[in-house]
């Protein structure tokens, strides 16, 4: 009897341990993750009248740090915010203080079948305050915002670089292009990096080969990259037909890569970056 009932408490420890020994595990991989989520929050500013929601992710380290601002496309409100939140944590990671702004609350119509240009004013005004609110934040070095934008956002983030040059000291654009009423202002855009797919049927690259032409002839420092057989939102999970996961990771590499040396390294001066060079 002595020995069964000691072997059925033997047992019980054993189911007891096994049951702590899991907890454990999932407080550590919980308290992993826990610094990343609290950098993480949600937060409003007013725009004639008109409450525009953003989320910011912080660097862990105290600051003033450079700044990204994530501009998303036409699709409808809400969508690829989870590859936004990744993109956002991945830039505090690098020691940016980013910001997604859904610009769409400044308009009344977010319905991307509208007409883009008839919201294009609120929009960018949007934006606009966005970046200047984002220059009075103590953590943040007001010479050194960067904007990056995709698809239709990227179109925004051109336009913010070319009409804002003083506030926008890069621009990363993903698949978008020149908006014709923003060509006279080329001549002042900040050091812009042109990513596209050379197989884009929502935007084609004769988009991007416009920017970089327009570039190239006001001798504004830029650099561009292509991918041959790569859709539109390429990097997008949601885009399940066009999603290409080599082309999505190069991309990102790149652009980090431009961002630091535009943003971070005193050697990114726009003086060192190439007119015009192709990755």
């Amino acid at each position: 009897m002595r020995t069964l009932e000691l072997r059925a408490r033997l047992a019980l420890i054993l189911r007891v341990a096994a049951a702590l020994a899991l907890i454990v595990v999932a407080i550590a991989v919980w308290m992993s993750t826990r610094s990343s989520l609290e950098r993480s929050s949600g937060d409003k500013f007013n725009f004639k009248g008109n409450p525009i929601e953003v989320f910011h992710c912080a660097p862990a380290s105290a600051g003033p740090h450079p700044a990204v601002i994530l501009l998303h496309g036409a699709g409808y409100r809400g969508q690829g915010h989870d590859e936004f939140e990744a993109m956002c944590r991945s830039l505090a990671n690098r020691g940016y203080y980013a910001e997604f702004i859904e610009y769409f609350d400044a308009s009344s119509n977010s319905d991307p079948t509208v007409e883009p240009i008839e919201n294009l004013a609120a929009w960018v005004g949007s934006i606009e305050l966005g970046i200047k609110l984002l220059a009075r934040n103590p953590a943040v070095d007001p010479k050194r915002i960067g904007v990056m934008g995709f698809s239709q956002g990227a179109y925004l983030a051109v336009g913010c670089g070319a009409l804002y040059p003083h506030d926008v000291a890069a621009v990363v654009e993903y698949y978008g292009g020149l908006l014709p009423i923003i060509r006279p202002r080329i001549a002042s855009m900040p050091p812009t990096l042109i990513i596209h797919g050379e197989a884009d049927t929502i935007i084609p690259v004769a988009e991007a080969h416009e920017l970089d032409a327009c570039l190239t002839k006001a001798a504004r420092p830029h650099e561009m990259h292509l991918y041959p057989g790569v859709g539109h939102g390429f990097n997008f999970h949601g885009d399940s037909d066009s999603y290409n996961r080599d082309a999505s990771d190069d991309a990102w590499r790149r652009a980090l890569e431009f961002l630091d040396r535009v943003l971070i390294s005193p050697s990114g001066s726009p003086s060192t970056l190439g007119k015009g060079a192709r990755g």
